[in-house]
Formats: C-alpha cells, sequence, structure tokens
C-alpha cells in the first residue's frame, strides 16, 4: 500500500477498492486527469483520496495526460477527420495543460492532417455536387461544412484551390 493512501476519515480499504477500480478504468482505455477525477467523485471519493489516487495512478502509469492528448490527436483527426480547431476545443474542455495539448497535436504531421482535409473536402463536395450544380453555393456549402469540422479557412483555401470548377 501507498504510504499517502492512509488518511483518516476513510478507511484504507475504501481507498484501495478505489484505487483498485481506478486502475481498472485507465487500463480500458486512455483516460485525462480531469475525467478521471469526475469518474471518483460519482463513486464518492473525497476531494483528498482523489488527489491520492490520481497521484498514485500517475506514479503507475496509469494515468498521463500527454500520452492521453497525443492519443485523443490522432484519433479525433486521423479516424474521424476533425480539424485542429474542434480537437483544441475538446482537449480545452478537459483541462489538460498546454505543453500536453501541444505535444498532442505535433503526433499528427501536417501532410497527415493536409491529407484528412483534403480526403474529407472531396467526399463532401461529391456529396454536395448531387444537390447543386452551382459552383458558387457548391463553394459556400463546402466550406461551411469544413469549418464546423474544426477546419481553418487558410488551410481548407489550401485544399479548394485545388479542386477544379470551384
Amino acid at each position: 500500500m501507498h504510504p499517502e493512501m492512509k488518511t483518516k476519515g476513510n478507511s484504507n480499504e475504501t481507498q484501495r477498492a478505489l484505487l483498485d477500480r481506478a486502475r481498472r478504468y485507465c487500463a480500458l482505455a486512455e483516460q485525462c486527469e480531469d475525467a478521471v477525477r469526475q469518474k471518483l467523485v460519482t463513486w464518492g471519493a473525497s476531494p483528498s483520496d482523489s488527489d491520492v489516487i490520481v497521484a498514485a495512478l500517475q506514479r503507475e502509469g496509469y494515468l498521463d495526460n500527454e500520452r492521453y492528448a497525443k492519443a485523443f490527436c490522432e484519433s479525433k483527426i486521423l479516424t474521424q477527420h476533425w480539424g485542429r480547431q474542434k480537437v483544441l476545443y475538446q482537449l480545452r474542455l478537459k483541462h489538460l495543460p498546454r505543453e500536453a495539448v501541444d505535444r498532442g497535436m505535433a503526433a499528427v504531421s501536417e501532410e497527415a492532417y493536409m491529407a484528412v482535409l483534403a480526403e474529407v473536402a472531396e467526399k463532401k463536395r461529391l456529396e454536395l455536387e448531387q444537390k447543386t450544380d452551382d459552383p458558387y453555393v457548391l463553394r459556400q456549402k463546402l466550406v461551411a461544412s469544413l469549418v464546423n469540422k474544426g477546419f481553418l479557412l487558410p488551410e481548407i483555401n489550401q485544399v479548394i484551390s485545388n479542386i477544379p470548377d470551384l
């Protein structure tokens, strides 16, 4: 048992049970500190218990905000085709340190990111062409869709400039 697990007010068995439960939770999927703290509250942990448990999880390697940010960025950008702005917004909601977010965003190369944007733009363009033949309306809707997915206007314009008839 960790020395800091000995606190007054809560039994050692309760803290141990919460730590074991948190270990299993973190082992199932990559988690961030904020999510673990929220989960501990729902399980009835006090703030001081949460601090001790989170520290133990970090020390044991179950919890790592930088590793989480990297996995989140790769998953959302490369698999779910989100833009950087949407990813950054979601990571800010998780109260991750700026350094972890920066390293996570750097995990996705510029080439891979632009390839995702080009793929999403082409797919959406083909979908929109079925609905309108007006190039102005098509361009407007395409840009709006890509901005909504979290891509920035300069990136969008760079990709759209390579599409003929837009």
